[in-house]
């Protein structure tokens, strides 16, 4: 009976094992969390750098729009009269216009003066002609610019060159059109990094541009019409690009009631020169240049 017992207890041992296996292999296993997958990531990157992408365009299409509503300036009545008056007030010296602002022929000049003065690019070749030709009938308007001139090459000379340039600025507050003080505001400004250069510049180029298309300086009959001397000097140098090595001679002549100022240069070929015919229309009481180069 010992071995069939012991037969028993191997086949009961056997069924125990079997019946516990179950129960242990149906315990559960814990969970794996899913694997993101690199696709997943990348489209989720892709769409967040769209969406910062499309935010920033809208972003800079509306910093776009504000800065054009900003550049668009209407003033109004009250503004222009203002600038009309400040503009007579700065350029006589005075705290209060020597003429009436009413009058209807100073109206149109002051606001011409003033928006040549802050180098408004929508002045037309007439409108800067009518500026530029305008009669100044103060009879110390030309010893002051002279003085202007004189007291500005000498502060240059001794390299006090912001001096220089707040007195050239003192004779364009009274007269905005004189090229040759223009033209040295233009140099001191940018020798001082200045932000006036480019209005100056503007200035300069636009007068320049103004009276090339009075003539072409090949006759008497086809002079280029200048207030100056100096001015035609300048105009030559600075305009046609004529070396002033290359000037030979300058002279006045009066012709038929009209001043001419000729200026003699050498031509390109040896031997030969042509002259250059500027026609004089002073717009001082005195004439505040000479025909000095």
């Amino acid at each position: 009976m010992k071995p069939i017992c012991s037969k028993l207890t191997l086949l009961l041992l056997a069924l125990g094992v079997g019946l516990v296996a179950p129960d242990n292999l149906g315990a559960a296993s814990p969970r794996k969390k899913p694997k993101t997958t690199k696709t997943t990531k990348s489209k989720s990157s892709s769409s967040k750098k769209k969406t910062k992408a499309s935010s920033s365009k809208r972003t800079s299409r509306n910093s776009r729009s504000r800065h054009r509503s900003r550049r668009v300036y209407v003033p109004t009545a009250e503004q222009l009269e203002q600038m009309r008056q400040d503009s007579i007030r700065l350029r006589t010296g005075g705290s209060e216009p020597i003429q009436k602002v009413s009058d209807p022929t100073a109206r149109p000049l002051e606001l011409l003066t003033t928006r040549f003065r802050r180098a408004d690019s929508t002045l037309t070749r007439s409108e800067v002609h009518e500026l530029y030709f305008a009669v100044d009938g103060r009879p110390d308007t030309a010893p002051f610019l002279s003085k202007i001139e004189e007291q500005a090459d000498a502060l240059i000379n001794e390299h006090k060159f912001a001096d220089a340039l707040k007195v050239v600025q003192q004779g364009l507050w009274r007269t905005p059109t004189h090229i040759g003080l223009i033209k040295r505001a233009c140099d001191l400004s940018l020798h001082l990094k200045s932000n006036r250069f480019e209005s100056y510049m503007y200035q300069l180029v636009e007068l320049l541009s103004m009276l090339a298309h009075t003539g072409d300086a090949s006759s008497r009959e086809k002079a280029i019409e200048v207030r100056s001397t100096s001015d035609a000097l300048l105009f030559e140098v600075h305009w046609n690009e004529t070396a002033r090595e290359d000037i030979t001679s300058t002279r006045e002549e009066s012709t038929k009631g009209k001043n001419y100022f000729i200026v003699t240069i050498r031509g390109k070929d040896k031997g030969k020169s042509e002259d250059h015919y500027y026609l004089l229309r002073s717009t001082f009481t005195t004439d505040p240049t000479s025909s000095k180069k």
